[in-house]
């Protein structure tokens, strides 16, 4: 007989030592003391210098205060298709949960602080400096909109900038240009009431479909009704504004309100870039697929030039046009505000073609763009000097990737920065999204080429120099770490200097506060000692601490802690991760806490081993099941790559999942490490499947914790993880895969929790529901709690809390209770 469903509907006074048994417990409870503790120790006043001024010699430090109250998860929202709305503020939701309490400004040479005067009601978000560094902007969401305001860094007063509140909804934030203005999106003037969904439904639902292959994906929350595509439309509508600040300033309401996705002024704030949603929506698919057109206004609103249209996208092969060669390529401004820069293939002419760097000048007209420069290999990137002058090409020559620097118009003779093999990472780095490390025609150690906020390469002041910023991995990373280093590269002679690198035993990480790199801060860490960060200068051989953080949790991040390469029967190795209990017991209970990676080799596998960084500090995050080994556990996690070939690894996931956990039992056993009679296992989302799995193929477990997982293959019948095939195409792949159709064969008793808004594709909130009833009817220990106004990962304070009550709670009923 199944006890009442562990639905939290009510929130109590957080307190220890309830009555009742926490595994039956309805409100939300709280863990033993040292639990708690754990769970909720400030890390967040801990600072690492971020948002700096652009003269170097300030940073923002936005405040925070901890893990989100529940209340302010529970304020009326809506997810419409895909847009989670804070109904009552027409804000994103994330402003409303994940916001900042202050915002103060700190000098890097003195640490002298000052305030910034936030409206006390509000919360705080996306403060920035203006470009001149003699202003900040930011958000203030107040219960009911969210406003913006300018402050001065020198007093930290701040004010309002604007009457009319912001719509961030879609954009979600502003920009300067480099005048000092500020564009963002606000209210509509003449916004009317919020539509509401009438009592009576107007309509049942429809839907239809063709004759047309459509692999579509499960999403969460698209549309269901013609009031939703009514209160979506209400909710993203707002007008373009360029909002000049201080004195004599103004609202310049730029064309009609529409919904606009994204925004971005030309430096000088003559002109916008903007992309907005139009009709028809879909009840098939989230608002990223709907129509969407990027065009071009000038400050009255005109539209001189449509960038892209993009049609309703369902799926169905062939629906968007595929771009033409010669069709315009990486569009975005010019930093010297002269127009808009991109790259095109001229038409084949005897079978030669060239390409370009062109730039398009207003009003936007095909007869306005002229080549800058051209060349016979294909041009994958450019960046710009901030005077324009000097150009930083990529691009393929004789199958191998360059990063050349160019003077068009002069005599100079473009010099290769970086040759390498054409398949190497590519991209710039310094602010903008970008490559991983290894840039732009760069092998592993050759770094990224290094770029201001503005996106203008950075270069030094005497025009001389550009620098490439990158990290040195170690042939063996379980034995040396990683190597973070900064290389000069003269642009007359591609000559390179190392400048600075990080040291061998410990991760450091380097900001430069000046254009010729002299000033650095270096933040520091061991796994002894939390990250701080320091003021380096490199002339005058100065090295000054300017944070001062806290290890908040000694007892966990200094736990003893092992690493081991564990073989299973078909040969593969792999890394597990063990976490000691401080108090130190023979064969303590350990638990298992895991997500299985996918991978076409060990090769593939092993590839992943260097991402790891054996100087890093440990850190515990509210989540983090380490936290456990004070209630006397040890904490295993294990890294189970399931090995295939590419586009089939699932075809051996479940004998693989049994004989890598098999192997990590015997390998811990083997050392003592482990009690393999007192075991449990868990994960999130592909974890949470995955436990399901384990205490089905397996014996091994006598608990599981499980948390927003799928357990039925079919509900995502068009693919999952890195699984291309669908379910007609692997029908018996999918039923082996499915744990709810093995229920009967669970052993342990499982826990289960889930987000009752769970957004991510593939783990609906039924999933979790479905297979408690199964459990429930076949006689099966376990548990459901669902949370309120949570998503994939929870996050309000209390329900952390009550999670990690729950979670002792059953661990020890099944792990240490006597006779169990």
């Amino acid at each position: 007989m199944a006890l009442m469903p562990t639905l939290l509907l009510s929130l109590v006074a957080l307190q220890a030592g309830n009555a009742a048994s926490p595994l039956t417990s309805e409100g939300y409870l709280a863990p033993p003391r040292p639990i708690f503790e754990a769970a909720t120790a400030p890390w967040f006043n801990n600072v690492t210098p971020s948002g700096y001024s652009p003269d170097g010699k300030r940073y923002l430090v936005l405040e925070r205060d901890g893990l989100t109250p529940l209340e302010r998860l529970a304020r009326p929202h809506a997810n419409l298709a895909g847009v989670d709305i804070d109904l009552t503020a027409s804000r994103a939701r994330s402003h409303t949960t994940r916001s900042a309490k202050g915002l103060r400004v700190v000098e890097v040479e003195s640490g002298k602080t000052i305030q910034i005067q936030t409206p006390k009601a509000a919360r705080i978000s996306d403060a920035e400096w203006s470009p001149d560094g003699t202003r900040l902007a930011f958000l203030a969401h107040f219960d009911d909109r969210t406003l913006l305001y300018e402050a001065d860094p020198e007093s930290g007063r701040a004010s309002q900038a604007t009457m009319t509140p912001l719509l961030p909804t879609m954009v979600t934030g502003f920009e300067w240009t480099k005048g000092g203005q500020i564009v963002c999106v606000l209210v509509p003037e003449d916004r009317t009431k919020r539509p509401e969904s009438p009592l009576v439904a107007s309509t049942p639902r429809i839907q239809n479909s063709d004759t047309k292959v459509n692999r579509i994906r499960t999403y969460a929350s698209i549309l269901q009704t013609p009031q939703e595509g009514d209160l979506l439309e209400y909710m993203t509508t707002g007008q373009i504004a360029i909002i000049a600040l201080g004195k004599g300033g103004g609202v310049t309401r730029v064309g009609k309100p529409a919904m606009w996705e994204s925004l971005s002024p030309s430096p000088d704030g003559k002109f916008v870039r903007a992309t907005k949603i139009e009709k028809p929506f879909s009840y098939l698919v989230p608002a990223s697929n709907f129509p969407e057109r990027e065009v071009i206004l000038d400050a009255s609103g005109k539209e001189l030039t449509e960038l892209r249209k993009v049609p309703l996208r369902l799926g169905v092969e062939g629906e968007v046009p595929r771009a033409k060669e010669e069709d315009k390529r990486n569009i975005e401004w010019r930093p010297d505000g002269a127009g808009l820069s991109f790259l095109q293939l001229s038409p084949a002419k005897d079978g030669k073609r060239t390409d370009s760097v062109m730039l398009w000048k207003a009003p936007f007209g095909e007869k306005d763009a002229v080549s800058v420069y051209e060349t016979e290999g294909r041009i994958a990137s450019v960046r710009y000097s901030a005077d324009t002058k000097t150009l930083f090409v990529t691009q393929t020559v004789g199958g191998r990737t360059q990063l050349s620097a160019i003077r068009p118009g002069t005599d100079a003779k473009p010099v290769v920065l970086t040759d390498s093999r054409a398949e190497a990472p590519t991209g710039v780095g310094g602010g903008r999204p970008g490559p991983r490390p290894g840039g732009p025609a760069g092998g592993p150690d050759v770094g990224t080429l290094q770029t201001r906020r503005d996106g203008t390469v950075r270069m030094s002041k005497d025009g001389k120099t550009v620098f490439f910023a990158g990290t040195k991995q170690p042939e063996d990373p379980m034995k040396a770490g990683p190597q973070p280093f900064i290389d000069s590269v003269g642009l007359d002679d591609a000559k390179r200097d190392r400048i600075w690198s990080g040291k061998a035993d410990v991760y450091e990480t380097a900001q430069p506060l000046d254009d010729d790199m002299a000033r650095l801060v270096v933040t520091r860490q061991t796994p002894q000692d939390v990250p701080n960060s320091f003021l380096v200068d490199r002339t005058a051989k100065t090295d000054k601490k300017i944070t001062d953080n806290r290890d908040y949790l000694p007892d966990i991040t200094q736990a003893k802690r092992e690493t081991l390469m564990v073989t299973r029967a078909d040969g593969v190795k792999f890394r597990v991760r063990v976490t000691l209990p401080s108090v130190a017991s023979y064969r303590p209970p350990a638990f298992f806490w895991f997500y299985p990676g996918e991978f076409a080799s060990q090769d593939a596998y092993d590839r992943s081993l260097r991402t790891f960084n054996r100087n890093a500090f440990p850190t515990v995050s509210s989540s983090n099941k380490q936290i456990l080994i004070r209630a006397g556990y040890a904490v295993v996690e294990p890294d189970v790559p399931i090995i295939g070939p590419e586009g089939r690894m699932n075809d051996g996931y479940v004998p693989q999942l049994r004989n890598s956990l098999s192997a990590i039992i015997d390998a811990l056993d083997s050392r003592d490490l482990i009690d393999r009679n007192r075991l449990g296992i868990g994960g999130h989302s592909y974890g949470a499947f995955s436990t399901a799995h384990a205490m089905i193929a397996t014996p091994f477990f006598k608990a599981g914790i499980a948390g927003d997982g799928n357990y039925l293959r079919p509900l995502t019948p068009f693919g999952f993880q890195s699984e291309s095939r669908s379910l007609w195409e692997a029908r018996e792949l999918y039923l082996d895969m499915s744990p709810f159709l093995k229920a009967e064969q669970l052993t342990g008793a499982l826990f289960m929790y889930h987000g009752l808004e769970d957004q991510n594709i593939g783990t609906a909130p039924i999933n979790s529901e479905r297979m408690f009833t199964a459990l429930e009817s076949l006689g099966k220990p376990s548990s459901l709690v669902m949370y309120p106004y949570e998503d994939h990962g929870q996050i309000a304070r209390e329900t952390v809390l009550d999670q990690w009550a729950r979670f002792v709670a059953w661990l020890d009923t099944y792990l240490k209770a006597e006779g169990k």
